[in-house]
């Protein structure tokens, strides 16, 4: 019978600590999203950056170039759908 009260007693802190850590876990997990996303942000933001410092004509190139890429990737991913 010793036995049984001792699981008792472990399933009951179990229990306890459930409670506490619950909470803990959320606040983690919502601030790991917030952290990656302001990390993308800020990867984007340093991308533009340096695409703006281009001069007028090349940036202008880059970027019709990158559109193209960009239509032709998704054109292949319906067509392979």
């Amino acid at each position: 019978m010793p036995k049984a009260t001792n699981l008792e007693r472990i399933t009951y802190r179990l229990h306890e600590q459930r409670a506490k850590l619950a909470p803990s876990l959320m606040l983690r997990k919502n601030y790991l999203e917030a952290t990656h996303l302001g990390q993308i942000q800020s990867e984007k933001d340093a991308i533009v950056g340096h695409i703006d410092k281009l001069q007028p004509g090349v940036r202008r190139e880059y970027l019709r170039r990158r559109l193209e890429r960009l239509n032709a990737r998704a054109k292949q991913k319906a067509v392979g759908l």
